[in-house]
């Protein structure tokens, strides 16, 4: 049959697409087996590779944390068991059917509660979540007990951090706490898992926060396989890498005296009873250092917290009564707590004078008052001192002496000799939150008040008040301690907290002899030893034996103007105000005087008077010191390298535990 033409277009435009069609599908298929073989065969071994990378991951193994110990090797930061508890939320099943059985067990709170739904809600359902740790024996072996009518439960024993000095050394240690947001928000994915994993803290305060990464060692971790959805279906521990444990971290700290200055602060004896009844009426702190090496040997403040506490979890009662206190127990005094020093700013106002040009010898007539521009001063004895030298004024802190010789001495030498020993700086101990304290001077108060022309100016009855350590001026204790160590041996001696880290022991520094002349310490000292020795201010603070002769200085600073009786107009007493209305008392002191090695401030908040109160506490602070002579005693040596983990907490960890890849 014979196609029309209309046919024959049609048949050959059916035929092309054919052909494309076929085409088409030809060069598909040729695609389709090019990609099946370079996947099957020419890259096997790649795809291979990465589907075994994909079967099997890391999971994280944590580290023991590091031990801190005192010079002596007493443990003052180190670890115990933990018997704590998790759920796997979806072996569980209804989440707050768990809850509710184990709350009551575990005096779990609405706190609580909301954290570990938290937790559950952010995290996959097979991964643990810690319901609670630090629990009694009795708590735990009910738990044990109860744990096969509880489904998604595991108990299991780890390692938590243990403060045996407890509050004497809080301030010093610091504590640990959980990671919070901000912590996982600073960390890089790697150590996000690290600070993920169940129980895991971080230093929050001390020492153990400056050494935070020294002390936390290395994560290990274990070779596990996982099925598509994340799950751990079997763990390989021939193939784990074991974690090692944080560095130990030597402190100067003598644990012994540490404890024992602390109770002397408190007021409470060797049985653990307070002698001072009133103990809402008692906040002090003490440093003593070596003046050899500037280590500090005490480092206390009293009231303290217990950092047992919060690493177990602080509750919300008794962290508000420590914010809420008038005492202060969160303050970290020694370095945070900034005060006049009184009387005892006397000993450099005396150097100040020397180095102006006036001779020890120069002597003034105390009647028991001065007039400065139309103001009268009066000094602390009403009566007077009578005709004094340097050394007598030092003996007996008479203000007026002083007042003289504020009149002679320029504010901004003054300023630098309070620089030089010590005053207005900070000093570096590996403890954060330190302030500088201040020293005024004419560069000073223009910074001050630079938004107030009119108060820039520097007055000459300013220098009076600063002269005897009132006025702008404050120091910490530890800045009165490096004051006294230096006026003790003429040097440049820097404190010193930290005496091992990184597995070896630092060397003794040697110190630079000060920028003055040596000998005009002579009178100072010489004064000093009057103080304590021949009836001055602090014969109370006498030591009984004669090779432990100790030089002292007392002081008594006003944290207010003085107030008077609405009705007769006298002046009222200390003992008649208000607690936080009376004046701090202060002491200074090193010992032995002839071959000094100790130095000692101790300031106790609203004491009423350095000689009544702070210098009977120093006395017998240095009494404990001289007895033990730490520097007698062989000091620890540290290990030579950081421990490996041998076992980890538990080899029965539920599976799930997030991991990543190294």
């Amino acid at each position: 049959m014979r196609l029309e033409p209309f046919d024959t277009q049609r048949h050959m435009v059916f035929s092309r697409r054919a052909t494309l069609f076929g085409g088409g599908a030809t060069l598909l298929f040729l695609g389709l087996a090019s990609r099946l073989y370079q996947l099957q065969i020419h890259d096997h071994v790649n795809y291979k590779a990465l589907a075994e990378d994909n079967r099997f991951n890391q999971k994280i193994i944590t580290p023991v944390r590091g031990e801190i110990f005192d010079r002596f090797g007493k443990p003052l930061a180190t670890s115990r068991q933990n018997f704590r508890v998790l759920m796997v939320p979806e072996d569980a099943g209804d989440v707050e059917l768990v809850l509710n059985e184990v709350a009551d067990l575990l005096h779990l709170t609405d706190k609580d509660l909301k954290r570990i739904r938290k937790e559950a809600a952010r995290q996959r359902s097979f991964t643990p979540v810690e319901i609670a740790d630090n629990l009694t024996w009795e708590q735990f072996a009910r738990l044990n007990f109860l744990t096969p009518q509880l489904p998604g439960l595991h108990s299991e024993v780890g390692a938590t951090r243990s403060y045996p000095l407890a509050e004497a050394g809080a301030f010093v240690v610091g504590y640990v706490g959980a990671p919070n947001d901000r912590d996982l928000a600073k960390a890089d994915d790697q150590e996000k898992l690290l600070l993920r994993q169940p129980g895991f803290r971080i230093g929050r305060a001390g020492i153990e926060r400056t050494f935070e990464k020294k002390l936390r060692g290395e994560a290990g971790s274990v070779t596990v396989q996982i099925n598509a959805h994340g799950r751990v279906i079997e763990e390989y521990p021939n193939l784990a890498n074991e974690p090692v444990q944080g560095q130990p971290i030597g402190l100067t700290i003598d644990a012994e005296l540490q404890a024992k200055a602390s109770a002397i602060l408190a007021d409470v004896n060797d049985d653990g009873a307070r002698l001072n009844v009133d103990k809402h009426e008692l906040s002090a702190s003490a440093v003593v250092m070596d003046v050899h090496n500037g280590d500090i040997l005490v480092y206390a403040s009293v009231p303290a917290f217990d950092p047992n506490e919060f690493n177990v979890g602080i509750k919300q009662s008794r962290w508000q009564e420590l914010n809420e206190s008038p005492l202060k127990p969160l303050l970290n005094k020694p370095i945070s707590g900034a005060y006049p020093p009184g009387s005892t700013f006397k000993l450099i106002t005396a150097i100040a004078a020397q180095e102006a040009g006036i001779e020890p010898s120069h002597r003034v007539t105390c009647r028991g008052s001065l007039w400065y521009g139309g103001v009268e001063f009066n000094c602390w004895k009403k009566e007077g001192h009578g005709t004094l030298d340097m050394r007598g004024a030092i003996k007996h802190s008479c203000d007026v002496y002083f007042w003289d010789l504020a009149q002679r001495i320029d504010i901004d030498k003054l300023a630098e000799v309070a620089n030089r020993f010590g005053l207005g700086l900070p000093h570096d101990i590996g403890l954060g939150g330190q302030v500088a304290g201040t020293v005024p001077s004419r560069a000073w108060k223009k910074s001050y008040y630079r938004s107030n022309p009119a108060q820039q100016t520097w007055f000459p009855g300013e220098t009076l008040s600063v002269a005897i350590g009132q006025g702008a001026l404050t120091a910490t204790p530890l800045q009165l301690a490096v004051m006294v160590t230096r006026l003790a041996t003429g040097r440049e001696v820097h404190p010193r907290l930290v005496r091992y880290q990184d597995g070896r022991g630092a060397l003794d520094p040697v110190f630079q002899p000060l920028a003055m002349d040596l000998s005009e310490l002579d009178v100072v000292r010489a004064g000093m030893d009057a103080v304590v020795n021949e009836w001055g201010t602090a014969a109370r603070s006498r030591l009984d034996k004669p090779e432990w002769r100790m030089a002292g200085k007392t002081g008594t600073s006003q944290v207010r103007s003085l107030q008077y009786d609405p009705v007769t107009g006298r002046r009222l007493k200390n003992y008649e105000l208000p607690w936080k209305d009376r004046d701090h008392a202060l002491f200074v002191s090193f010992a032995p005087y002839d071959a000094p090695r100790y130095a000692c401030a101790v300031v106790v908040e609203h004491g009423s008077s350095g000689s009544g109160m702070a210098g009977p506490k120093a006395r017998e602070i240095m009494r404990a010191v001289l007895t033990k002579d730490p520097a007698l005693k062989s000091a620890w040596s540290p290990p030579l390298k950081p421990v490996k983990t041998v076992s980890r907490a538990r080899t029965d960890r539920p599976a799930g535990i997030e991991g990543g890849r190294p």
